[in-house]
């Protein structure tokens, strides 16, 4: 009985990150592009020329692997921390990036190509990182209003070890050099929550308050792990119509008022024109970010105020979700908007999956975003550091998400 009550929990986690895998996030090769182009782009900017741009050369504490900054924005999925990151001695990370190489080379074949192309190495990257269970397992920071908050702190940290390597630079060359180089490991790992924030599926979907929404009203055993589950749905369907099963998009403005229509993770070559605002935004941001990082290190001069890049961050300007998932909204009876949420599951999916559980949680909906939007107001009250250094406008459209 206590190996059955160990085990069933486990497979059923396992099962849990594997789906997860490849819909909680960006796709690596997509973060790996975001993160490579932004942090360039930020160095032209400066004058600094491609082959001279730190960006290209990264090292953790050991010394013992050199990544490019799009490849610690990419491998940030599989750490809690910047600093975990940095301290970690494992070689496991080094298929973590292959993979996003290898999906970057097939986005770059499709575009020339218009057939897609799958990239089936993601089952060993996670293999590789045995702690990836734990982490995929409790990714709150991933999601709407959350990742801005990781962003704001992990960007803080950042500059203030920039800054402090810019007044180092004559007096400890060595320890000025050691202060940049963490300074970029941890801005990197700012910018995948940052890149996080542009994918339709981590706007508005109630990570958090789902999973404590199923823990708390769900029968039955691993509930967590179902709420979990739970939020996987939502995410994959945000910007995916329920009749054409197809990637519809999603209506978003920042706080500059602009404009445009965002799309869901692994479809950031849905359309391949240079003018694709839903790959420039979050390639823009990262240059903003990056540029404040350099700037630092260059001058010493640190933001006071609003960080640049959650200017470009977007909130949703969709219809509320609990209209847009609902019978009369899609013109269906519930039992087939359940099914809908499910028509092209995989295997897996259907097993671990339960409509029944969907069905209560959209009953729920309302509620659920009555307790986000009570928890956005309660963060901005305890924390001022958000109203120093997120837009007033960002701040509203979360205190008001729907």
């Amino acid at each position: 009985m206590k190996i059955g009550t160990f085990i069933l929990p486990l497979l059923f986690s396992f099962s849990t990150a594997v789906a997860s895998e490849a819909t909680i996030m960006w796709a690596g090769g997509e973060h790996l592009e975001l993160g490579e182009q932004g942090a360039l782009s930020a160095c032209r900017e400066m004058g600094i020329t491609d082959n001279l741009c730190p960006s290209r050369t990264i090292h953790r504490e050991d010394k013992k692997i050199i990544f490019s900054y799009g490849e610690i924005v990419t491998s940030a999925d599989f750490y809690d921390t910047p600093a975990e990151m940095y301290a970690d001695r494992r070689k496991g990370v080094k298929n973590v990036i292959k993979c996003a190489h290898k999906q970057q080379h097939n986005n770059e074949e499709e575009q020339q190509t218009g057939k897609e192309k799958e990239t089936h190495c993601d089952l060993k990257s996670f293999l590789s990182m045995p702690t990836y269970l734990e982490v995929v397992s409790k990714n709150y920071a991933h999601f709407g209003w959350h990742n801005m908050v990781a962003y704001v702190k992990y960007h803080q940290i950042a500059l203030d070890k920039a800054a402090k390597a810019f007044a180092l630079r004559k007096k400890s060359p060595q320890e000025s050099y050691e202060l940049f180089n963490q300074a970029l490991v941890t801005n990197a790992f700012a910018d995948h929550y940052l890149t996080d924030a542009f994918a339709s599926g981590h706007i508005r979907v109630p990570r958090t308050q789902i999973k404590d929404w199923a823990e708390a009203n769900l029968s039955g055993l691993l509930k967590k792990n179902r709420g979990n589950l739970l939020t996987m749905v939502m995410h994959d369907r945000e910007s995916i119509g329920l009749r054409s099963q197809k990637e519809e998009g999603l209506p978003v403005m920042n706080s500059l008022g602009e404009s445009w229509i965002t799309r869901a993770d692994s479809h950031l070559h849905v359309l391949n024109g240079p003018q694709d605002e839903a790959r420039i935004r979050p390639e823009r941001a990262v240059q903003t970010s990056v540029k404040e990082i350099l700037t630092a290190y260059l001058t010493g001069e640190v933001p006071t105020g609003i960080f640049k890049a959650t200017e470009l961050v977007p909130f949703n300007q969709d219809i509320p979700l609990i209209e847009k998932f609902s019978p009369r909204y899609q013109g269906m009876t519930k039992k087939e908007l359940v099914n809908a949420f499910f028509g092209d599951e995989h295997i897996y999916e259907r097993i671990i999956h339960r409509r029944s559980d969907l069905s209560q949680m959209l009953d729920a909906l309302p509620q659920i975003f009555v307790t986000f939007r009570k928890e956005v107001s309660q963060a901005i009250s305890k924390n001022p550091e958000l109203s120093r250094r997120l837009p007033a406008r960002y701040l509203e459209a979360y205190q008001k998400v729907n």
